[in-house]
């Protein structure tokens, strides 16, 4: 009953991989945006000015995401790349490193 498992990188086609590798950050992008049509929206309601305000927080929005998700594939690469070299200790560090660096994040753009 012991099954062992397989990297799907070394056996799976490369289309359907990326494909179902990239599913989670397409569908997490339409919800993004549908969020911030449906914000438009609601606001526009309100009046112009509200509707501009809200038009100029969206790159400053879509900015800040940038920098999260750059930094956790950062994060990622350098924890994996520790981890395959057998150096655990470093890769501890890289992780606490990571979650010092996203509560600094929290805070600066809180």
């Amino acid at each position: 009953m012991t099954e062992q498992r397989q990297n799907r990188m070394g056996v799976q086609k490369m289309l359907p991989l990326v494909l179902s590798m990239s599913l989670p950050t397409i569908f997490s992008m339409l919800v993004q945006a549908m969020y911030n049509i449906v914000d438009s929206f609601f606001v526009s309601r309100i009046n112009e000015s509200a509707l501009t305000a809200v038009s100029l927080a969206f790159p400053i929005q879509n900015l800040l995401i940038a920098v999260g998700i750059g930094t956790g594939i950062g994060l990622n690469s350098l924890i994996s790349r520790r981890l395959g070299e057998k150096r655990y200790t470093e890769a501890d560090q890289a992780a606490a490193h990571g979650v010092l660096l996203s509560l600094l994040n929290y805070f600066i753009f809180l």
